[in-house]
């Protein structure tokens, strides 16, 4: 997945020869925590709800500008950087969020709650699911004969999720589209499956 198709495309921007007094209000008005700063449709630097709060003397607020504390060279994305890549950038560089930049134009921006958002959905927690954990040898085989019988119980896998291997056994969370669990499970007992855990 692609960050354009994640991000906030035609974000709220600010000039950088503004006030921060007024830059609060705006992220205040618009329940937003960053701000990127355009001046002449390029962007020119970055000011987050954290830099305000820095400067938040109330007899300053009116004679600070925008310019005096924004951060000019922001860690950037382009449209076609991957989600991971990016949520890779925001963890490693301790961010809420990064404008998303193409040919040194704003066209979007994009937040960690936009990656947490993609990643409930890649992983189909936004769905209404089913999960079945088991513990298995760590052999191809064995996770495809596992995989072969919930199918074949009726179970559709939305996805699976793999946990530490310790002692030759590794254990796979699947899951499943919300379905009743208990045909699955009698037939993975009846192959000397391990299922250790379930939520129906």
């Amino acid at each position: 997945m692609l960050v354009n198709k994640i991000m906030s495309a035609n974000p709220v921007t600010i000039s950088p020869d503004k006030r921060v007094g007024q830059a609060l209000k705006l992220m205040q008005k618009h329940n937003i925590r960053h701000l990127p700063v355009v001046k002449n449709d390029l962007m020119v630097g970055w000011i987050t709800s954290r830099d305000l709060r820095e400067v938040l003397l109330a007899s300053m607020l009116e004679k600070i500008t925008v310019e005096d504390v924004m951060l000019k060279s922001p860690i950037t994305v382009n449209p076609e950087t991957t989600v991971e890549e990016a949520a890779r950038l925001i963890y490693d560089n301790k961010i809420g969020g990064m404008p998303v930049l193409e040919d040194g134009r704003l066209v979007g921006v994009i937040t960690m709650m936009d990656l947490i958002s993609a990643f409930l959905s890649m992983l189909g927690l936004l769905r209404t699911s089913s999960r079945l954990d088991l513990l298995l040898e760590d052999r191809p085989e064995v996770l495809e004969e596992a995989t072969r019988l919930i199918k074949e119980a009726g179970g559709g896998i939305i996805n699976v999720a793999l946990g530490p291997l310790k002692e030759g056994k590794r254990s796979y969370y699947f899951r499943l589209a919300k379905c009743d669990l208990q045909p699955i499970i009698e037939v993975l007992k009846e192959h000397d499956l391990q299922v250790v855990d379930f939520i129906p």
